[in-house]
């Protein structure tokens, strides 16, 4: 069977990879005030159980679900265009705002982070010191553009050497069976991910791997945790009968993440990696498929908002933690509760990156620079008549 290219927007996928982005904020925000533990960000005496619950919650789904959209989004539009010029639209699309946030963004961060721990003279002393000699140091929250970049070239060197993927859907027996049983296949995918996980990193850090061009500069073990996700992610999209099954609310599912999550919860910090990243793995699969049940059922629609949120997001992504930096840094010297100091910086992170987004869009050579959108790319997707693809593929 050959995939059925439909001209339809699907509004709910937009609107989980505008949320999975902008997560970010609070999950950032929250590990900087997490009680007793150390980040990039000091936050001084400040901390809190809660906001240590709260960055574990985000951390098990978020980016499994967001690889998983992108392995979805890379397949349909590898049915679209060529291996070749899909390539070439995403290293543009991505490998741009990379070298350009590397460059600019990120030596920003340090230079705020450094502050936070040291005074001035020796934050810059830290600064140079690290920049010199971390490769970590540089990509810092950037690391998910060059994982991404690794799928897109497996995906399209595939699709490359076996053109019959381009159009193929799961045979339809598979299909059908697979759909028929949901519950086992959200429940097996959630297993071979976490052993996965835990045996192919472990074997990485084994394997003395965990240094600073291979780990820090590459990320290869990230590669090896989410690349698996991105795969069911391209599988899914040729499997249209198992779609619609993972849009349904599962109440034996929801019970299987409910139980994970206290587990991860409970048992944070007590357990072996390996162990920690297989039930991390499990709650973050079953999760993730609540969370696109949800993002089905609430906004499966058009949305001047979330469409606005969706071209923005990536933008906010790359300036939010500079910018968040800042302000941690500003607020150390203000006494007030922490909940209300964490709200606060969420909020004007997100403004102040929206702002950023809304003066970047409006200056075709920085619209370039840090979204990776040309002039004449951004009038071509927008043409009356024609789908605008950009957002939907990541």
């Amino acid at each position: 069977m050959t995939l059925i290219r439909s001209a339809q927007r699907e509004h709910h996928w937009d609107a989980l990879r505008a949320v999975l982005m902008l997560l970010g904020i609070p999950y950032h925000v929250a590990m900087t005030y997490r009680a007793g533990q150390v980040w990039i960000l000091n936050a001084g005496e400040e901390g809190s159980t809660f906001f240590t619950y709260t960055a574990q919650i985000i951390h098990v789904f978020r980016m499994p679900a967001f690889f998983f959209i992108a392995g979805y989004f890379a397949a349909l539009l590898l049915a679209r265009r060529s291996p070749g010029q899909w390539l070439r639209g995403r290293f543009t699309r991505l490998g741009i705002p990379l070298i350009v946030s590397l460059l600019t963004l990120n030596p920003l961060l340090n230079i705020a982070c450094e502050l936070t721990n040291f005074p001035a003279a020796e934050a810059l002393a830290s600064w140079i010191r690290n920049s010199e000699t971390s490769g970590g140091y540089w990509v810092r929250h950037l690391w998910f553009i060059i994982v991404l970049l690794y799928d897109c070239l497996i995906a399209a060197t595939a699709v490359w050497l076996f053109p019959k993927l381009r159009d193929a859907l799961l045979p339809t027996q598979l299909d059908s069976a697979l759909a028929r049983h949901v519950f086992l296949t959200i429940i097996a995918v959630a297993l071979f991910a976490g052993v996965w996980e835990a045996v192919s990193i472990e074997l990485f850090y084994l394997g003395g791997f965990a240094t600073n061009v291979p780990q820090e500069i590459l990320r290869l073990d990230q590669f090896l945790e989410f690349t698996p996700y991105f795969l069911f992610g391209c599988l899914l999209s040729r499997a249209p009968k198992l779609q619609r099954k993972l849009y349904r609310f599962s109440p034996a599912i929801a019970v299987i993440a409910f139980i994970a999550l206290a587990l991860d919860l409970t048992l944070m910090g007590l357990l072996s990696p390996p162990a920690g990243r297989f039930l991390d793995a499990i709650a973050g699969v079953t999760i993730a498929q609540l969370f696109i049940a949800l993002m089905k059922w609430v906004a499966d629609r058009p949305s001047p908002l979330i469409r606005e949120l969706v071209d923005a997001s990536f933008v906010i992504y790359l300036f939010h933690l500079p910018i968040m930096a800042l302000l941690v840094l500003a607020g150390r010297s203000m006494a007030m509760p922490l909940a209300l100091k964490a709200s606060l910086i969420t909020l004007l992170v997100l403004g102040l990156s929206f702002g950023a987004w809304r003066f970047i869009r409006t200056v075709p050579l920085l619209r370039l620079a840090f979204d990776g959108i040309s002039k004449s790319a951004s009038l071509s997707t927008t043409l009356p008549g024609k789908r605008d693809l950009r957002s939907q593929g990541l």
